[in-house]
């Protein structure tokens, strides 16, 4: 089951992988907005109090965009005959941890948290600053699942993008890095400029 959940890449076929991402790309959309959250970043997903169907579909589109362009750019440096569909389902797949964090702001409860710590935030007076032992664990406990999720997520792309270009070397990886870093700069600033 671990190496199911860690590298499906090499068990599943290549098929059943594309309709599997592209039914979770369509389910993470909807549960961003009925969880009231938008990912707005190939890693991120932030609470927002209104937030559309379609506002959720371009996010991930973009986000899936971005990710499968620099990564299959990449894949090409590293290997010629790197195939965009190689890049493509692992870039698909590997957003499944990311759309689990939309349960964590199950009935606002992640975004009224934070917007209760932000009220009681004096810029002017840092200090005075309190925050209840009980909202400090639960924010430890959203932080680590955030983690988490950010590490399945970087592990299944990784392995994806392994067996699609062969990569093997620590040039390979630095460039895998330089992809997703670059991916999630282009999805945010064009999800910002679009801001619809």
């Amino acid at each position: 089951m671990k190496k199911l959940l860690l590298n499906p890449f090499e068990k599943i076929s290549e098929t059943k992988l594309l309709l599997f991402g592209i039914a979770i790309t369509l389910i993470g959309s909807y549960l961003g907005y009925m969880f009231h959250g938008r990912f707005i970043g190939i890693f991120s997903f932030k609470t927002n109090d209104e937030v559309i169907l379609t506002q959720s579909l371009i996010d991930n589109g973009i986000d899936l965009f971005s990710i499968t362009l620099f990564l299959f750019f990449f894949g090409r440096i590293i290997n010629k005959k790197t195939r965009f569909i190689d890049i493509l389902i692992p870039s698909l797949v590997a957003r499944l941890p990311i759309y689990l964090l939309a349960f964590t702001n199950t009935n606002n409860f992640i975004a009224d948290l934070s917007n209760s710590l932000m009220s009681n935030l004096d810029v002017k007076n840092p200090a005075a600053f309190h925050i209840e032992t009980a909202d400090l664990i639960i924010l430890l406990v959203f932080a680590a699942i955030s983690i988490g999720s950010l590490v399945w997520s970087v592990t299944l792309l990784f392995k994806g993008f392994k067996i699609a270009t062969n990569c093997k070397t620590s040039n390979h990886t630095l460039l895998f890095a330089t992809g997703i870093i670059l991916a999630e700069v282009l999805s945010q600033t064009l999800i910002y400029l679009i801001n619809y």
